[in-house]
C-alpha cells in the first residue's frame, strides 16, 4: 500500500474515514499504508503543542477550537482501531499464517502473536489441564 503522506488534518481524517469503511466491509484485514500509526502518534502530539501554545497565548477560542477537533479525531480512530483490532483479535486464536502477517503493521504482528500466546494459554487451562 502506499506511504501516507499527511498534508492536512484533513487528509488524515479523510484517510481514517476511508480505512474505516474499508474495515467495515470487509471481513479481511487490509495493509494499512505504511507509518500509519506512527504518523498518527505525531498527528496527535501537533494538537496537543498548538493546545498548549493557545494556552501559553491566552488564546482560549484556538484552545478550546483545538481540543474539540483533537476529539473527534480520536473518536474517529476510535472507531477504526476498534473494528480492526476486534479482526486481528479474532484472528490470532488461530494459526497466523504469512498472509496475515504480510497485512499487519510491525504493532499489530506482536500484538497479534501476544493476543494468540494469552488466548492459548487459557484455552490450555480448559482443555490440556494447566493451571
Amino acid at each position: 500500500m502506499e506511504e501516507i503522506r499527511v498534508l492536512t488534518r484533513d487528509n488524515f481524517q479523510s484517510k481514517i474515514d476511508e480505512l474505516f469503511r474499508i474495515e467495515i466491509k470487509s471481513k479481511k484485514l487490509h495493509k494499512l499504508p505504511v507509518g500509519f500509526y506512527d504518523s498518527l502518534k505525531k498527528e496527535m502530539q501537533s494538537y496537543v503543542l498548538e493546545m498548549q501554545n493557545a494556552l501559553d497565548r491566552k488564546d482560549i477560542e484556538a484552545y478550546i477550537s483545538l481540543k474539540e477537533q483533537k476529539s473527534e479525531f480520536e473518536k474517529n480512530f476510535r472507531m477504526f482501531f476498534q473494528r480492526r483490532w476486534e479482526k486481528i483479535a479474532s484472528l490470532a486464536q488461530y494459526d497466523i499464517d504469512q498472509d496475515l502477517l504480510m497485512v499487519l503493521s510491525s504493532y499489530e504482528k506482536a500484538a497479534a502473536l501476544e493476543f494468540k500466546t494469552v488466548y492459548n494459554k487459557f484455552y490450555g487451562q480448559f482443555v490440556g489441564g494447566e493451571q
